[in-house]
């Protein structure tokens, strides 16, 4: 289910939106109508499955979900681009990694609060109902309305934005400088191996701790195990907004990288749930040390002309990382090690070792990213000229 959304959620991004966003620059429009639709679409969902469910045609109505469920990604995707640039439209360079510490924040609050209430739906059952999935799009759609009616981005350029809406579709990336179209390339390259390595786990992981050769947990421990990783999304937010906002973006974002290494490694030899806690402390910290930085990183090097599908691109190492890596790497590992006999927690084991190895080719890569922007003359947001090629 999870591979199917991320597919839809990355290709149209990447293919769709992000060509779209750059032509007409209207981020707060992305926003809201992705959003909208998002959940529009999560009642029309409801209502498809639950007309199944009455038929008891159980399997038909799972499909239903898992391919609404990638039906409204692609609406959501246009969200998530529009998001990003917006973010860099309404920011000034030094007030990026602060403003991305404070969602984070919220984030963690919505997560805890949406983990308890979504678990209380359930409970009460609220998935055959479709109330735990009617409550999700109420909330959609009054955020959408908020944010068309409540953003409004500088018009002071609006005497060219005609000039530049006209022109706009024919910068095509071949045109980026080529120190640009490479250091951008390698950044990805970088990311596309730490994201795939640090999130192949995710789905494992709870497989790991209630698994009676593992930790043997139970749900309610699993549910701490997250809750632990939101507290860490909200302090590091905290510390992200405000002591290292102005710290170097290089820097911080390889403190994120190795911060994730280091939990993914204890959680493999923790010898009690308590303290394998701390791993998932570690992973919820990198987690938003790493999005803030290399948010900041991208929105340095995009030009206004390009941050559609730079962006675009960007977010697809984080959305991809969620299903595929999992399906192609974390998973078929671990069944490789359970058919040869290892047990099923030391199987799992064998998949957070190939998750750190991911992690590492990422973080040589990203070294050799930052050497290369050093080294040459990348063009930065503030510059005020880009030299398209002829």
């Amino acid at each position: 289910m999870a591979t199917v959304g991320m597919i839809a959620n990355a290709l149209t991004q990447s293919f769709l939106w992000g060509n779209l966003l750059d032509k007409y620059r209207k981020p707060v429009e992305f926003v809201a109508v992705g959003e909208f639709l998002a959940g529009v679409g999560h009642i029309f969902m409801v209502l498809g499955y639950m007309f199944f469910l009455g038929m008891n045609q159980l399997i038909v109505a799972g499909y239903v979900i898992i391919f609404s469920l990638g039906i409204i990604e692609i609406f959501w995707s246009m969200s998530n681009v529009g998001w990003s640039a917006l973010v860099s439209e309404l920011t000034e360079i030094d007030e990026r990694k602060k403003l991305m510490g404070q969602f984070s924040i919220i984030g963690g609050f919505g997560g805890i609060g949406g983990a308890i209430l979504g678990g209380t739906l359930y409970d009460t059952g609220g998935f055959a109902d479709g109330s735990i999935f009617n409550v999700a799009a109420v909330v959609m759609i009054l955020s959408s309305l908020i944010v068309y009616f409540t953003i409004r981005l500088n018009t002071d350029d609006s005497s060219q934005k005609s000039h530049t809406d006209e022109n706009s579709e024919n910068f095509s990336l071949s045109e980026l400088p080529r120190q640009l179209r490479v250091g951008y390339l390698i950044f990805i390259v970088a990311l596309v191996f730490i994201n795939f390595g640090r999130n192949s786990i995710a789905l494992i992981t709870s497989l790991f701790l209630e698994d009676p050769t593992g930790f043997n947990v139970s749900g309610v421990d699993i549910a701490l195990f997250s809750n632990v990783r939101s507290i860490a999304n909200m302090i590091a937010g905290l510390l992200v907004g405000s002591v290292v906002s102005k710290t170097d973006d290089n820097k911080v974002m390889m403190f994120g990288v190795l911060s994730a290494i280091a939990g993914i490694a204890w959680l493999t030899v923790a010898p009690t749930f308590i303290l394998a806690l701390m791993a998932s402390f570690l992973r919820g910290a990198s987690e938003v040390i790493i999005n803030a930085s290399s948010y900041s990183i991208v929105a340095r090097m995009a030009p206004k002309e390009y941050r559609g599908r730079l962006f675009a691109y960007y977010n697809t190492t984080f959305f991809l990382s969620w299903g595929i890596a999992a399906t192609l790497v974390a998973g078929p590992i671990a069944d490789i090690l359970i058919g040869q006999g290892f047990s099923n927690a030391n199987a799992y084991r064998g998949s957070f070792v190939a998750a750190i190895v991911m992690v590492v080719i990422g973080v040589v890569a990203l070294l050799v990213s930052f050497r290369y922007s050093r080294n040459n003359a990348i063009p930065k947001e503030e510059d005020e000229q880009i030299e398209f090629a002829e």
